[in-house]
């Protein structure tokens, strides 16, 4: 039987700590600085299990009608698959709602996660058959 409740809020504040707990607990992981994420660490999505955070992800905004959703991290240890992807789906439904309330028309999102990219047809999304490469720099 499965006894999952799961609820989204807004990030806050307090839980930083808890992301970097998670980003240090997945094999080649890092925590981005806190100053690259949206509204420094804040401006995202956290699933809670039975008011236990599982998943977070963040909502870049533009000055178009595009959005970009990225950033998604879970606890490593939220190992029950059914569990895990329930609360994949319902971080991005959520993620993909907010961006639809702020007024956007579009949203973008890359991943590595086979599991993730899975997920496409059942938001209705486009999968390019290209690969890309992330660039970064500090300035």
């Amino acid at each position: 039987m499965n006894n999952s409740k799961l609820t989204s809020r807004k990030i806050k504040e307090e839980d930083w700590s808890i992301l970097e707990e998670w980003w240090s607990g997945w094999p080649d992981s890092l925590a981005p600085p806190k100053d690259s994420l949206p509204g420094n660490g804040t401006d995202g999505i956290i699933i809670e299990d039975n008011g236990k955070p599982v998943i977070a992800g963040f909502i870049y905004q533009t000055n178009s009608k595009l959005a970009m959703l990225e950033g998604l991290i879970s606890d490593p240890n939220y190992k029950d698959r059914k569990k895990r992807d329930a609360a994949v789906y319902t971080l991005l439904l959520c993620m993909q709602e907010a961006a639809k309330i702020m007024g956007y028309k579009y949203i973008f999102g890359m991943t590595e996660n086979k599991r993730i990219t899975n997920l496409r047809t059942k938001f209705g999304w486009c999968l390019s058959d290209k690969p890309n490469y992330v660039l970064t720099k500090i300035l």
